[in-house]
């Protein structure tokens, strides 16, 4: 199953949720069962703020990727969620980490450069940093996001370095399950990615 066919399945599930709990809290109202309306409302709630929470994640993940892109035409650009070791890494390079959470899973993005790679946040005029594209600077390895370890690329020259999610499929990052995504990112960070993949 692609992506978007994992989006629609997505989203067709939380409207049938929605649909069938709308419908329950009404029968409940007319049958005089207020705690069992009282329970159809909260799970409506509950969908509700997932349901937003998730489309405005993914909405400034992508809007970040783009927002960087706009300031270098042509080059690759990697979406991705912070891990919590960026705020750090940022205060290291002598950089802002305005807006990045401390346990990770804010927006960046990562542009692609012949010589550096740039890290950018949410509409930054410039990148934040650069790490200089070095042979072997670009691994996979384990970061903390959210309070625990999951798969994370890693790039560094020695003297700055970026870690992060990378998000090519933004509902699946934001729960840290990125697969092959890992692979494909180190790929195009380390320039060694095949036009088809870089798609």
């Amino acid at each position: 199953m692609n992506a978007r066919n994992k989006r629609v399945t997505y989203v067709t599930v939380l409207l049938v949720i929605a649909v069938v709990s709308a419908l329950r809290l009404v029968l409940d109202l007319r049958s005089g069962d207020t705690e069992a309306a009282t329970v159809w409302i909260a799970l409506l709630v509950v969908l509700a703020i997932v349901a937003v929470t998730l489309l405005v994640v993914v909405r400034r993940v992508t809007a970040c990727a783009r927002h960087a892109a706009r300031h270098r035409p042509g080059s690759v650009v990697v979406p991705g969620f912070t891990t919590a070791e960026m705020p750090d890494i940022a205060r290291h390079q002598g950089a802002t980490a305005r807006g990045w959470m401390t346990m990770g899973g804010s927006p960046v993005a990562v542009v692609v450069t012949p010589t550096e790679l740039e890290v950018w946040g949410r509409r930054d005029d410039a990148p934040r940093w650069v790490v200089q594209r070095t042979p072997d600077g670009v691994t996979d390895g384990p970061a903390v996001y959210g309070g625990r370890e999951v798969p994370a690329v890693w790039a560094h020259d020695g003297l700055a370095a970026v870690v992060f999610v990378p998000a090519y499929r933004p509902l699946r990052a934001t729960a840290g399950t990125v697969g092959t995504d890992i692979s494909r990112a180190v790929a195009e960070l380390s320039g060694t990615a095949s036009a088809a993949e870089a798609r």
